[in-house]
């Protein structure tokens, strides 16, 4: 049976000031996606050296969610990410991630080392397949569109997904206020962002997080277009608006942000991944 295989590290990991914050946040989201994704994983995401993390899923488009929820979480910290899919040696309950090989785990360490000197979010897939070279080329060209967002703009991304996750999942309103609380204190307190004062706007950082949760089912349900051979943004009509009253400012706000940031186009290209790791590796 074949498995899909997830390596991940933290990119410049030694230059953050608070690097136990850094550690916590990503710990904290790790062991929390860990949990919602339960039914999709064969071992769980664990620490396997410093800074690096592995864990093993029951197929693609599991280990894709969750390593992009993961980059939406612990933003602004960056991860590089290899995801291998094939066969492994040791099918053993009792053993972690960490201590499996096999074929889907060498693919990983390839992805991953492809990615070395990459100093932004990246996914990188190593199936073996025709199809890898286009698949990694829709995640590069979408990772270098989420990497020119605003802090505003990541926000209102993950807000939205929420609202209308590609994959619905038994999320928890209190790990939200916590993981956004831990990520506001990391931009807060990092040198490099006091001299470079790149974060701003946190006006509107704020969350209603009981609208936030109270709505999140309003917009799951979305029907296809009705052209087979087009793809339609992956966002509902009425979201610009509910999520202005979400974080506390004007709809005409949040879709300056939404247009600037490309936020349509973002999820619109995720939710494409994610239907292509369904169709062609099966």
């Amino acid at each position: 049976m074949k498995y899909a295989a997830v390596i991940f590290d933290v990119v410049e990991s030694r230059r953050y000031y608070e690097r136990f914050d850094i550690q916590r946040i990503i710990m904290y989201s790790v062991d929390y996606l860990n949990f919602i994704f339960n039914d999709e994983i064969k071992k769980p995401v664990v620490s396997s050296a410093g800074d690096e993390f592995q864990g093993l899923f029951l197929d693609l488009k599991s280990a894709f969610l969750y390593l992009r929820k993961l980059q939406m979480f612990i933003y602004p910290i960056k991860i590089r990410c290899g995801v291998g899919y094939g066969e492994i040696k040791y099918d053993l309950d009792e053993w972690m991630s960490s201590a499996i090989d096999g074929a889907a785990y060498y693919r990983a360490r390839d992805a991953v080392n492809s990615l070395e000197g990459k100093k932004s979010n990246s996914i990188c897939f190593n199936t073996h397949s025709e199809y890898d070279k286009y698949l990694n080329l829709f995640c590069e060209s979408n990772m270098r569109t989420k990497s020119s967002q605003s802090q505003v703009a990541q926000l209102i991304e993950l807000v939205a997904d929420v609202m209308m996750p590609i994959a619905n999942k038994n999320e928890n309103i209190n790990f939200y206020e916590h993981i956004l609380d831990y990520r506001f204190q990391v931009m807060s307190q990092e040198r490099w962002n006091r001299v470079s004062r790149r974060y701003r706007d946190e006006g509107i950082l704020n969350l209603d997080y009981k609208k936030l949760f109270e709505n999140k089912e309003g917009y799951t349900q979305k029907k296809d277009g009705e052209l087979p051979f087009a793809m339609d943004d992956y966002w509902a009509r009425g979201m610009s608006t509910e999520i202005a009253q979400i974080m506390n400012t004007t709809r005409q706000n949040i879709d300056r942000y939404v247009a600037l940031g490309k936020i349509k186009q973002s999820r619109t290209v995720d939710k494409a991944i994610y239907e292509m790791l369904g169709s062609i590796y099966v």
